[in-house]
């Protein structure tokens, strides 16, 4: 089991291919080894680090454009947040975390995740002081981080 979520990998992966013959797609064995790198990955993967992970790990090649096709479906049906820290590159987690918010150095690009529950309560008091219904929302902090200041 990953230590980021409550699940095994095999639940996880079960669950997902249910979901998406569901929604009518299917499954293909590079979706499988996309969300396996995303599942046992404890940083925030660009479409680059997937593809070479998979090559590395399990010595087989997905291209980056099916790796940018298949990023681009998992957002479609909301199983990864994507996170841009400012440097125009696209960072992808799974979404089966509890939410978190991040903290981005702007120097060396570090991403920080961290939860904070006076925050989120005050996110919701606003868009409820608002009237304005919440859906979701992505915080992210930018400054230095430890090792760059």
């Amino acid at each position: 089991m990953n230590k980021k979520y409550s699940m095994s990998y095999e639940t996880f992966l079960k669950n997902f291919k249910l979901h998406i013959s569901k929604l009518g797609f299917k499954n293909s064995i590079q979706k499988d080894y996309i969300l396996k790198i995303l599942f046992f990955s404890d940083e925030h993967l660009t479409a680059e680090d997937i593809s070479n992970n998979i090559k590395k790990e399990y010595n087989i090649d997905v291209g980056i454009a099916t790796v940018y096709r298949t990023v681009k479906f998992f957002d479609e049906i909301n199983i990864i947040n994507s996170l841009d820290v400012g440097d125009n590159v696209k960072r992808y987690e799974l979404k089966i975390s509890e939410h978190h918010d991040h903290l981005v150095c702007t120097s060396c690009h570090k991403i920080i995740e961290f939860s904070d529950d006076l925050i989120e309560e005050k996110q919701k008091n606003i868009a409820k002081d608002n009237n304005f219904e919440l859906k979701n929302h992505t915080m992210i902090i930018y400054g230095l981080c430890e090792d760059c200041h």
